[in-house]
Parts: structure tokens; sequence; C-alpha cells
């Protein structure tokens, strides 16, 4: 009864972040494997066989391995008051507060500072803290860049302050925040989490959920949409590149944890033996490919065009076919 009772606490209390395996680069076996959520754990949280574990004791939700991985297979949920100040827990007072500050990510920062277009965070001692430590002022700052480079896309000027406060109190004249959004919270559409202009997404977003892709990561292609950039226009949004000397392979389908990369064998002209497809939409930037490539001839390139990104799948790699001619010469 006792184990119940403790089982029952330990889920209303957990603050671990959700994790989705098939996003994970060791669940997709990627070349090298990895294990970077285990090294920033603070609290010895995270161990890792053919997948990751979180210890819902040991974690203290501090979010600094959602911020680390580089696949988005880990996600941290936060509900806030959008247009108000945030503190983390350890900040004594009366403003709304999240665990910790490194749970929030890009498109939070957007949506907090609602009409604004500014954010005030407020932080404890870092280096004394028993949830996470002075890196999570480090990834707090790394967000607030990139949320910065989203809300240019959009037309306007986000201000990210960070303060450091024993205790905050101010609400800086709220906005409303309906009880729908309260009880609803979380990550449920881009509409709710999200800046408000997202709203006519929400649409766009349930048909990429489909596909299972990471939610930042969904929210991210509905901020650079719904800006509706000219085709030309470079977009925050990296995509490898493969050079010659691809051996067509199947390693970078297979560690992909989005399935950006496919493989289509039903050549397309009579000189092709099939073709290495990339998915714009799906890739997350992961690195997997790059450093799995067996002749190491996958980059990444972050000099991407809007109408690359929306273009639809594209040929990354066509495997040439030799002729008969072909080898005759050769052996001649």
């Amino acid at each position: 009864m006792f184990d119940q009772l403790l089982n029952f606490v330990i889920r209303a209390t957990n603050l671990a972040p959700k994790y989705k395996e098939s996003h994970c680069l060791v669940v997709s076996r990627a070349v090298g494997g990895c294990d970077i959520c285990k090294d920033v754990c603070p609290h010895e949280a995270i161990t890792i066989k053919r997948k990751v574990i979180i210890d819902d004791i040991d974690c203290t939700g501090c979010g600094l391995c959602v911020q680390a991985c580089p696949s988005q297979a880990l996600n941290a949920t936060v509900t806030f008051q959008k247009g108000v100040p945030i503190k983390c827990s350890q900040v004594k007072g009366g403003a709304q507060s999240v665990n910790c500050l490194a749970r929030l990510q890009a498109s939070d920062l957007l949506r907090l500072s609602g009409q604004k277009g500014s954010v005030k965070l407020l932080h404890g001692d870092c280096a004394d803290c028993k949830i996470g430590t002075e890196a999570v002022l480090t990834a707090v700052d790394n967000v607030a860049e990139e949320a910065k480079v989203l809300a240019g896309l959009l037309g306007r000027d986000l201000e990210v302050s960070r303060e450091f406060a024993e205790k905050y109190d101010s609400q800086d004249n709220p906005e409303k925040l309906s009880r729908r959004d309260f009880l609803r919270g979380g990550l449920r559409s881009v509409q709710e989490n999200t800046s408000d202009i997202l709203a006519p997404l929400e649409g766009l977003a349930n048909v990429q959920e489909e596909k299972g892709l990471p939610i930042e990561h969904i929210k991210k292609l509905a901020i650079i949409e719904v800006s509706k950039p000219e085709p030309e226009d470079l977009v925050p949004w990296p995509l490898p590149r493969v050079g010659d000397g691809c051996i067509f392979c199947p390693v970078c389908t297979n560690v992909c944890p989005t399935d950006a990369f496919s493989r289509d064998f039903e050549k397309p002209s009579l000189r092709s033996g099939g073709t290495l497809n990339l998915d714009p939409e799906k890739c997350n930037g992961c690195n997997a490919c790059v450093t799995s490539c067996p002749v190491d001839v996958v980059t990444m390139d972050s000099e991407i065009s809007y109408q690359e990104l929306s273009g639809g799948t594209q040929i990354a790699f066509e495997k040439a076919t030799v002729t008969t001619e072909e080898k005759t010469v050769s052996r001649n």
C-alpha cells in the first residue's frame, strides 16, 4: 500500500522531461552513439543503455538535457501566462514561476513576450542551486538568441532580459490568461504555445504531428512559414549536403530520427541506379547523418533558402549506373 502511495506521489510531482524513443540517436544507433543528455545532467539522473532512462526521483527537472539534446528527443512541458515576467522556483515571491528557466525553449520565449516584445527572466543563485547549475544561464542565453532570430523573421524585435533576484512579486501588467488556456496548458497546439500570430496554423501543426516530428521542431517550422519569407530569403534551418563519393549505403537513412532521408530504387532515369532523397521539413539538424557517414561525404549547410525548405522532397544524391559500353572502355 505504501509503495502504491509513493508511486502516486512520484508521478504527480514528476518534473522529468518527456522522452520520445523514436527521436533518440541512441535508439537509431547513430555511429558513435550519443550521451550528451547524460553528460549535462547535474544530478546523474540519466543512464543510457539501449535507450535513455531518466530516474524520476533523482531528476530535478532543470531542463538542461532538453536544451542539449541534438535530436529533440526530450521535451519539458511548461505552462505560463504570456506578457508576464517569469522566475525560477528558487526566487521567492508571487510572480509566475517555472521550475527552472532552462525548461523554456525559443517558442516559449516568443509566447511569453506576448504583444510587448519583451521578456523578463528572473533567476536565483544558480551556482548554489539544488535544481540546476550555472550552465542554466548559458542555456537560457542561447535560447534567447534563437528566439530573437525567430522573432526577426516575424518582423518583431524581441528583448530578453535575465536578472538575478532573491524575491520578485511584480506582475508587470499581465495579459489575461483564459481559463481554457490554463487548463489545457502544455504543448497541445501551435495556437496555444507560440505567439498569437500562429493561431491560423493550428491545422498545419496537426498534419506535422502525424508525421512524428518533435514538438519544438513543429513550432519552429510554423513560425518560419507564418512569417511568409520570400523564396530567396535565408531561413534558420540547416540541411545536410551529400557530396561526391557517396556509396549509396543505408546508414544515413537508418540513423535519421525523423526519416528525413529515404532511398528510391525506381530509377528515375536510364543512367540512375537510384536516388537518395531528402525531405527538408523533416530534417531537425541533429547531425547524425554527418557523424555516421562511413565515407565522410555528408556535411551540414546553414545557408538555406525558404524555397529549398518549402520545396518538398529533393534529390540529395543520384547513384549513376555504369553502362556496358562504359565498362568496355574502362577495361580497354
